[in-house]
């Protein structure tokens, strides 16, 4: 056998096992996509008050970027549910916000040391000193990870009484914080403790605001470079249009109720307030981990650095199984996380606030990526 016959014959088997292997990562690919459909189709049978579930997957290394969904876009006569329909992302919103706030830190627009005083109004000052709060030591970055001491309108039942008996109800950031201070009182001293606070994402809302001279929903966008980032569908409601890549709206439910219609002022100001679709919430999760979002590395270690182990700079930090899972949920049941481990980013959305809280699909579809892999322990990724 010549030099040239033998190495002819190695490149040949070379070219057969890499074909065969080629096929057998298709398969395996395919097989999973199959599995997590069947997991938001078994979520979803176990969650009939939702009419439907859908979500994005995304992890390099298994070969994945898919999306799915199960179910149907409302309750009526609408057709399938699809990976193109959009939704309210509710306090998904904050991570957008957070961001935004560390774009203009990162050009030194801002510090997140600056005490409150240094940029509210004086009637926002007059406002939170009234109510007993130290708006000379509150920073940016305290209200950012939840621990300045706020207190949150939206957990007074009042608020829900008041959107369900006029849910057309023009609902302004003045007004919101105005309930904090009549209804709330602060939840302790700066930087004491870690209490959710969507008052106090309204109150950086109207900083964005303040600080760029544009409406909220196009200062983010122009912030956060939507275009660069590839986003086709997020936009902020009623602010801005619909681009032309956004999907068809999905109906949402509390309960029995269609929110769909109404009014989206009670939580449009910073606390809420995008609409989007799985795919460009996964996107930008994933970009924004990997510091893309940012033109310095420093910028995206400071706001996953920063605040508490529930709660970061607009980003939750949560266990899942054994992995760390940092993102960020939403109250229409929306969810967007990236798990280290895996390099895997999961979003989604389930159609009915009251339905089985979505970190528990969130949960099931790590699994399924994560098959025949010993999950790292959360606490050694702290």
């Amino acid at each position: 056998m010549t030099g040239r016959t033998s190495g002819f014959i190695k490149l040949s088997i070379f070219a057969t096992a890499m074909f065969f292997a080629s096929g057998t990562i298709r398969a395996q690919e395919a097989e999973m996509k199959t599995r997590l459909q069947k997991t938001i189709e078994t979520f979803l049978t176990e969650n009939p008050s939702a009419p439907g579930v859908c979500v994005t997957v995304i992890c390099p290394e298994k070969g994945l970027d898919w999306s799915g969904a199960a179910g149907k876009a409302d309750r009526g006569e609408a057709g399938p549910l699809t990976q193109f329909h959009t939704f309210r992302v509710a306090s998904n919103t904050k991570t957008y916000v957070a961001a935004s706030v560390l774009r203009l830190a990162e050009r030194r627009r801002v510090n997140l040391d600056d005490p409150l005083s240094k940029h509210i109004s004086t009637e926002q000052s007059k406002l939170l000193k009234s109510d007993g709060y130290d708006v000379d030591s509150i920073t940016l970055a305290q209200v950012l990870s939840h621990t300045a001491g706020f207190g949150d309108h939206t957990s007074d039942d009042r608020f829900e009484e008041r959107i369900i008996s006029n849910h057309d109800y023009p609902w302004t950031p003045d007004e919101q914080l105005r309930l904090l201070v009549e209804w709330r009182e602060p939840v302790g001293k700066p930087g004491e403790k870690y209490q959710y606070s969507d008052s106090g994402y309204v109150l950086l809302g109207t900083l964005l605001e303040k600080w760029t001279g544009m409406k909220l929903g196009p200062a983010v966008r122009e912030l956060l470079r939507y275009d660069m980032l590839g986003l086709k569908a997020t936009h902020w409601e009623y602010m801005e249009k619909a681009p032309e890549g956004a999907g068809p709206r999905a109906h949402q439910y509390f309960g029995d109720r269609d929110v769909t219609g109404w009014t989206a002022s009670y939580d449009l100001y910073g606390g809420g307030g995008i609409v989007s679709d799985t795919r460009d919430m996964a996107i930008f999760t994933r970009k924004l981990i990997s510091g893309e979002v940012f033109d310095k590395p420093r910028t995206i270690r400071e706001m996953l650095g920063r605040g508490t182990y529930p709660y970061r700079l607009g980003l939750m930090v949560k266990e899942c199984d054994g992995r760390l899972a940092i993102g960020h949920q939403g109250f229409w049941n929306t969810f967007a996380f990236y798990i280290p481990s895996l390099d895997m980013t999961v979003s989604g959305c389930v159609l009915n606030h009251g339905a089985t809280n979505g970190f528990e699909l969130v949960r099931r579809l790590v699994a399924v990526v994560a098959s025949g892999e010993k999950p790292a322990r959360a606490a050694d990724k702290k």
